[in-house]
């Protein structure tokens, strides 16, 4: 009749800390330089105006392609990097091949085998046939 009543306390909900990003202007930098190293004066590869007559364009888009995951991959990296996430890729994947060939005259170790001996005894009661 005169129970105690419980108090609901309010709990504060939990956030996680903010995960580290990178700002505009490390995107910015981390992207051109990247496209430098590729495009830039002294890159590897340089950018010619499209003629109506050019048709290449599957060597477009894997070139368009393979640039793209080359800047996909630096930001992943940095942004990996940026939070202390530095995960390693192994080499190379661990593999002990099995022997392609096997010694084609193994050691065959017979087995001690007991043959039964007869005397000069027991065979005389036996005919014995002869070619």
């Amino acid at each position: 009749m005169f129970g105690r009543r419980r108090r609901v306390v309010p709990v504060a909900p939990v956030t996680p800390p903010p995960v580290p990003e990178l700002s505009d202007a490390q995107v910015f930098e981390l992207l051109h330089t990247q496209i430098a190293r590729l495009v830039g004066t002294q890159g590897q590869w340089t950018l010619v105006p499209r003629s109506a007559d050019d048709t290449d364009v599957i060597f477009h888009g894997l070139k368009a392609h393979q640039i793209a995951s080359s800047l996909a991959a630096v930001l992943r990296a940095e942004t990996s990097v940026l939070r202390g996430e530095v995960i390693a890729e192994p080499t190379s994947l661990p593999f002990t091949p099995a022997p392609i060939s096997v010694w084609a005259e193994p050691e065959i170790v017979m087995p001690a085998v007991t043959l039964p001996r007869f005397s000069a005894d027991s065979s005389k009661g036996h005919a014995r046939l002869v070619a």
